[in-house]
């Protein structure tokens, strides 16, 4: 098995990398900077902003991962060209290049269940739900995604492609400015606690189930399509604090919520239904937050 992955560092990429190497495949990547967290076979730089991947080398990978993305994290303040260019136009761009090219491989990009926007909607959310959604979109983010979404369902390609719509992801090595590395640290630093009123309600995926997903749908030959990747839980921001603190032997002073404000809070419920991917490969993400949480504090 051969598999690039275009993006390097990111929290996604390092996943799906220390995945293929533990599992024997051969690994290309592309990016800025060498990768810091795995080894790999070849590694091109390149700056997507400005150049183009060779498609020679990408032809001859049985799977193209393309795991870049802007505007995920709004602490970084990245600009809505950047956003646009990153998410939109490079992986389009890179589509029409292994079409070019005959590729018969399988090509993976991803979306996020925040394309649902502000919706009223109380329940996981179906592919069609995601594809379909029409709701105020509240960031560049967001409109980004949909768009990406909109093209991989009309656009031609005798290649596969796969584009998975994953919910909040989560794991060690993520940005420790985000939800759970941030609680987690605070408490191990004794340092006060911070957050929005936590009301909004998330569904959250361990990282490392996704190469798992991306493996199983290899192996099962699962064809072209929009497929969600379901979390293995559905709670608040309270709920998930509390959790963690529980977890931790933590007590949890009720006076840390409403403190913080976020653009995503607009956004009061967002989960996918993972039926399709259960029904066509028999996968289901089963990495629980309880254990996950452990592997965090070790």
């Amino acid at each position: 098995m051969k598999i690039a992955i275009i993006g390097t560092n990111g929290f996604l990429s390092t996943a799906i990398a220390n995945y293929a190497l533990n599992n024997g495949w051969q690994l290309d990547v592309y990016g800025l900077e060498k990768p810091k967290q795995h080894l790999y076979t070849n590694f091109y730089a390149i700056d997507l902003t400005r150049e183009t991947i060779d498609g020679t080398r990408l032809i001859e990978n049985d799977i193209v991962v393309y795991a870049v993305g802007a505007g995920i994290q709004s602490n970084l303040k990245e600009s809505a060209e950047l956003i646009y260019k990153l998410n939109v136009q490079v992986p389009i761009g890179i589509s029409k290049l292994l079409q070019v090219v005959d590729y018969k491989g399988v090509f993976i990009t991803f979306g996020s269940y925040f394309e649902l926007g502000e919706t009223d909607i109380i329940k996981p959310a179906t592919e069609e739900d995601v594809v379909d959604a029409s709701a105020t979109a509240p960031t560049d983010y967001v409109i980004s995604k949909r768009m990406l979404t909109q093209y991989i369902l009309s656009y031609q390609h005798s290649f596969t492609h796969w584009h998975f719509i994953l919910p909040t992801i989560y794991g060690r090595g993520e940005n420790s400015k985000r939800l759970i590395p941030y609680t987690i640290n605070a408490i191990l630093n004794n340092e006060k606690l911070s957050y929005t009123s936590g009301e909004q309600i998330r569904q959250y995926l361990y990282v490392d189930d996704i190469p798992k997903c991306i493996d199983k749908a290899y192996n099962h030959q699962l064809m072209s399509g929009v497929y969600n990747i379901a979390g293995t839980i559905i709670l608040s921001v309270r709920e998930l604090v509390a959790i963690i603190c529980n977890t931790m032997n933590y007590k949890l002073d009720t006076d840390v919520f409403g403190k913080e404000s976020k653009s995503d809070t607009s956004m009061k419920y967002l989960a996918l239904d993972g039926c399709l991917l259960k029904k066509t490969i028999d996968f289901k993400a089963e990495t629980t937050i309880e254990k996950a949480i452990i592997k965090y504090v070790e």
